[in-house]
């Protein structure tokens, strides 16, 4: 099973709008110490797209894998939105806790999606191109768009190619109660409102969603979760 050893994390600003080439604007300078700055100020200087360089299809699509890959080496860019700002849904089916869940992904349904995902991939394109100079046996795109050039062709690209890369966060929020942005679940303590007794520690309490895959700091809020607990007990 081939493993992932480097992953390229960049941000959308430092990006041409066209092209993907790399601008150079300079990192954006952070608040004054004592100063809170609001939460999409917060993570301006944080990266918007993580490219995964990937010795596989990459694809979900098992028959076109086969029909496509099955008898070749591949070498794929599997490129990601780290701050989308579109946003899904969970919603009770009904009334019977057997019966799955709605769940609604929301993907590409804020335009600025579609502004990022065409800029990762261009820049994906641009490093094959560079990888294929330096030497790199690599004969041809096989999963590529028709043109870098046409927005629209390369939106239908990033629409038949969108996938998850299923790190799911956020639906369990912890925020106040009455959020204007989304209605919290969970308290600064990990604890359900209205609910005594229960607490949350996984990757659905993340106020939104984090600028890197979510493993680590699952286990950074599992391990906070068990020191509050044990504290609280002991107060018993």
């Amino acid at each position: 099973m081939p493993i992932q050893v480097l992953s390229l994390f960049v941000r959308g600003s430092s990006l041409d709008e066209k092209t993907s080439k790399f601008i150079g604007k300079s990192t954006p300078s952070l608040p004054e110490k004592g100063d809170r700055p609001h939460p999409r100020e917060s993570r301006v200087g944080l990266p918007d797209v993580e490219i995964m360089p990937l010795a596989t299809s990459a694809m979900d699509d098992l028959e076109e894998h086969k029909s496509l890959f099955s008898k070749i080496g591949v070498f794929s860019l599997l490129t990601c939105l780290l701050q989308p700002k579109s946003r899904g849904t969970v919603r009770l089916a009904s009334a019977n806790p057997r019966d799955r869940p709605k769940v609604d992904l929301g993907f590409l349904q804020d335009p600025a999606d579609f502004e990022m995902a065409r800029k990762a991939v261009r820049l994906a394109l641009r490093l094959g191109d560079a990888v294929k100079a330096q030497g790199f046996p690599l004969l041809r795109g096989i999963v590529v768009p028709e043109s870098e050039e046409a927005e629209e062709g390369m939106d239908q690209f990033i629409r038949r190619r969108a996938r998850t890369s299923y790190h799911f966060s956020s639906t369990c929020r912890m925020a106040p109660e009455l959020d204007p942005r989304a209605p919290g679940v969970v308290d600064d303590s990990l604890r359900v409102y209205g609910i005594s007794n229960l607490r949350v520690c996984d990757a659905s309490v993340f106020p939104q969603i984090i600028t890197s895959h979510l493993q680590a700091p699952v286990v950074m809020v599992a391990e906070k979760c068990a020191s509050m607990i044990k504290a609280d007990a002991s107060k018993e």
